[in-house]
């Protein structure tokens, strides 16, 4: 859920997006570039958010969960190296550790 409304909340501030690329004077094609791929990055957490939730209902999906997991931990990793350490890399990292924790749990074989 924390993934969803996560990427739920980023597509939305496209707006405050716009706004800021108004007033750093960016030009074309940087600003699309930037919103291209702002709401490529909120459809990415919105689709994982989806797949890892449909997959934790799954016998054996457990390992596309994993999966999830491992997507999100590049992206972390990924902003990390761009961003430095700020809030998205930590909301990325917290989902990362959901999605392992839960992944590992429902990939152990029933007692």
């Amino acid at each position: 859920m924390v993934l969803l409304l996560t990427g739920i909340g980023h597509g939305i501030r496209i707006v405050d997006l716009q706004k800021m690329i108004v007033d750093a004077g960016m030009k074309a094609p940087l600003d699309v570039i930037l919103k291209a791929c702002w709401l490529a990055f909120s459809g990415e957490m919105v689709a994982l958010a989806v797949i890892a939730m449909v997959a934790s209902g799954m016998a054996g999906g457990g390992r596309i969960v994993l999966i999830c997991a491992a997507t999100m931990i590049v992206n972390a990793l990924l902003l990390f190296h761009f961003v430095g350490p700020a809030f998205p890399v930590y909301v990325s990292a917290t989902v990362a550790v959901f999605l392992l924790a839960g992944g590992l749990i429902q990939s152990k074989p029933a007692a």
